[in-house]
């Protein structure tokens, strides 16, 4: 594919065929995407893609690590095709335009005009792929860059030969315009071999992550070690792994130590220390000792081909903005050749007795030649395959191409602040006890840890943990009830027994008593987040629960300040211990007491004020909101539902890589408007030079030759703008 009307055809081709619910083509990777209904045939694909004009290298039902690697490995292919063409077409470009020069400074060689038609010959041979598309969008009914291509260096051929072979019908001179219809062929095979070298750089993170998949795993079998392919390592296998090597697949290390380098996948430079029980991730280098790990996931279920996955997903989704060019390139062409038309027409016009075949003739050339619908085309896709590939190596994944763009737009983010602006790894600090007529002291750390083991929330687990440390007997709990936003209940040996927050005593017309009340207003003042506990009716226990801020987070909100209307923290703690911890970082928006339900509403509200929101949270009571949310954006400790609901994953486990997030969200929107005003100001003004508006005046003109030159290098320009965004900081 060449332009952006080339993306349109083959769109159409494949939206045609029924069955298949939508089809996006990518102008960079020369790929279509395509969902479809179990029945369709692949063959029926491949006749739509050919009956538009266009060959089929392979189809992917299923991306493994295989079939990417053959796909990156195709991306190369055009830049191939493209130089061989070159290299056919340069030399006897060369000698085409010297001899032609050579005539026109009044040399005088017989038949020269016999012979360079001879020598345009190899010259149009090389440049058959647009004559050849040219034709298939004829057959469409519809123009294409090929269209300009063919139209302008064929009628220059065209012209030429007829003087060539009849020059009483035509004034003929020396040289006639062989040199500008060889001249355009090569310059344009010189732009889209640099531009399909450029696009092939654009897709160097996927390259890159995929060179971190280790060819061999060393496996232990039945007390065995043997080196194996990795695509054999199966489930629960044993692997060693050596300083220096990759770890072949993701794991759990059951045996020694080391330190991982995770750059590559996570964006953190620094190696982080890896024991007994830890998790380690396929593609990570070990750079210390040696260790054993049981393979946990393997093939498509690594971390690391989630990662290429995901980017492969975001690179072949097309963005909102892209919709702009795709409407302009609909009509860009039609109204070139009606440029075209009338530029040849008005010199004819305005020029009595101007010879038809000269200064009209190639300012129609140079017109239809120097429209680029190319560079229009590339604006949007190339910016977002280096985008979305700058942040996955910086650790921030984006799920399609339109949460980068919309990331850019939001002006207020919401905070959920356990596991997101805190570690998630709460503990105990304090525990106050009323007596209690029915249980003792053992029996209430009893009951508490029972029942917190039956929750998944990270305060839950701290206080299980802690009760587990202080040697309570775990108890059988039957009758067990979550309530969202307030707690859990359930009956346990006889008793009943609720532990939640505040709002949950109150709601269940409990009385909390004096000393449990002057506790909770003591972990509120130190910033705990207190939990009450009540035994058959009766409040007699609160757990003031501390979760460390994050050491990034004062910094991190500071840097967002500077480009946010608004930053609001949600948590179910009490007002007095939620504006503790909003003191400690900065942030005056503060709501507390709030449930799963109301999270979802203050988004909700947000939105309908005209507010762009972006929610950052972690845990499964977040996922309603990240969904809801114009950008969700979960955390690396999140959940997988938390995960799954996000348009933004966080890869490395700290709020650096949110401000990551959004200015490579930042830096490629201002990309794209870049590439769309190089792409206009280019045509703007191009066309009219080509034209020769400025001649009477300024004696300034565009050739084709030059015209050729100027629409090679714009494509080439843009891909090379978008390629900055690999430095984007």
């Amino acid at each position: 594919m060449h332009c952006a009307a080339c993306v349109s055809a083959v769109e159409s081709a494949l939206a045609s065929i029924p069955g298949v619910h939508s089809a996006v083509a990518n102008l960079v990777t020369n790929s279509a995407k395509v969902e479809l209904a179990a029945d369709v045939d692949e063959a029926m694909l491949r006749q739509a893609v050919v009956t538009a004009g266009y060959g089929v290298e392979a189809i992917y039902t299923e991306r493994d690590r295989s079939s990417t690697a053959e796909f990156l490995a195709r991306l190369d292919a055009p830049a191939h095709v493209y130089r061989r063409a070159l290299l056919l077409a340069a030399p006897f470009s060369l000698v085409v335009v010297v001899l032609a020069m050579t005539a026109m400074s009044g040399w005088h060689l017989d038949r020269l005009n016999e012979l360079l038609f001879l020598l345009s010959l190899p010259v149009l041979w090389s440049g058959r792929m647009f004559f050849q598309g040219a034709y298939h969008a004829l057959k469409r009914r519809t123009a294409t860059m090929d269209t300009l291509v063919a139209l302008g260096t064929g009628s220059a051929f065209v012209i030429s030969s007829i003087m060539t072979a009849s020059p009483e019908q035509m004034h003929a001179h020396a040289g006639a315009y062989y040199d500008s219809a060889v001249t355009i062929i090569t310059l344009v095979l010189l732009g889209k071999w640099l531009e399909s070298r450029a696009k092939s750089r654009t897709a160097e993170t996927l390259s890159l992550l995929m060179r971190l998949h280790p060819n061999h795993a060393v496996v232990l079998r039945d007390g065995t070690e043997s080196r194996i392919p990795v695509g054999d390592v199966v489930l629960g296998d044993l692997l060693l792994v050596r300083p220096g090597e990759r770890v072949p697949v993701d794991g759990t290390i059951i045996e020694g130590s080391t330190s991982i380098d995770e750059s590559m996948l996570t964006g953190e430079s620094i190696p982080v220390e890896r024991t007994v029980s830890d998790r380690v991730i396929g593609g990570s280098v070990n750079t210390d000792g040696s260790f054993t790990a049981r393979a946990t996931a393997v093939g498509a279920g690594t971390v690391l081909s989630g990662i290429i996955s995901a980017v492969e997903r975001a690179q072949a989704s097309k963005a909102p903005v892209q919709r702009l060019a795709d409407r302009i390139s609909a009509v860009f062409v039609p109204i070139v050749l009606l440029i075209a038309i009338v530029t040849y027409a008005a010199w004819l016009l305005l020029v009595p007795g101007i010879d038809p075949a000269g200064q009209p003739l190639i300012a129609a050339i140079s017109v239809l030649v120097i429209a680029c619908p190319c560079a229009l085309g590339l604006a949007t896709p190339t910016a977002i395959i280096v985008g979305t590939g700058t942040a996955a190596q910086r650790g921030v994944l984006f799920s399609t191409a339109a949460s980068l763009e919309r990331l850019a737009t939001v002006d207020t983010v919401v905070f959920d602040k356990t596991g997101t602006l805190t570690k998630g790894t709460p503990r105990v600090q304090r525990f106050t006890q009323t007596d209690h007529p029915k249980a003792h002291q053992e029996l209430v750390l009893s009951l508490i840890g029972s029942l917190e083991h039956r929750s998944e929330h990270p305060l839950a687990r701290a206080i299980a943990s802690w009760c587990d440390e202080s040697g309570s007997e775990r108890l059988d709990v039957s009758d067990h009830r979550i309530i969202p936003g307030r707690g859990t209940l359930a009956t346990i040996a006889g008793h009943r027994v609720r532990i939640g927050n505040e709002a949950m005593m109150t709601e269940s017309l409990l009385i909390i008593p004096d000393a449990i009340r002057q506790a909770a207003d003591r972990d509120a003042e130190d910033g705990l987040t207190s939990i009450y506990v009540s035994i058959d009716g009766l409040v007699c226990a609160t757990v003031g629960v501390a979760d460390e801020l994050r050491e990034d987070a004062l910094a991190v909100l500071g840097q967002l300040n500077d480009r946010l209307a608004r930053r609001i923290m949600l948590t179910g703690d009490t007002e007095r211990a939620a504006r503790a911890i909003a003191r400690q970082i900065g942030i005056d928006d503060v709501m507390h007491s709030v449930t799963p339900q109301t999270k979802l509403e203050i988004i909700s509200t947000l939105q309908r004020r005209g507010n762009t929101v972006a929610m950052v949270g972690d845990g499964i009571n977040d996922a309603p909101s990240l969904a809801q949310a114009d950008v969700g954006i979960a955390m690396a400790s999140g959940t997988d539902v938390a995960k799954n609901a996000a348009d933004v994953n966080l890869m490395r486990n700290d709020l650096r890589s949110l401000v990551d997030a959004f200015r490579i969200s930042a830096a490629t929107m201002r990309v794209i408007r870049q590439n769309f005003a190089l792409a206009f100001i280019y045509n703007v003004l191009g066309i009219p030079l080509a034209a020769g508006v400025f001649l009477p005046l300024l004696n300034v003109q565009l050739t084709p030759m030059y015209a050729a030159f100027a629409m090679a290098m714009s494509s080439v320009t843009v891909v090379m703008n978008s390629l900055r965004l690999r430095s984007a900081s």
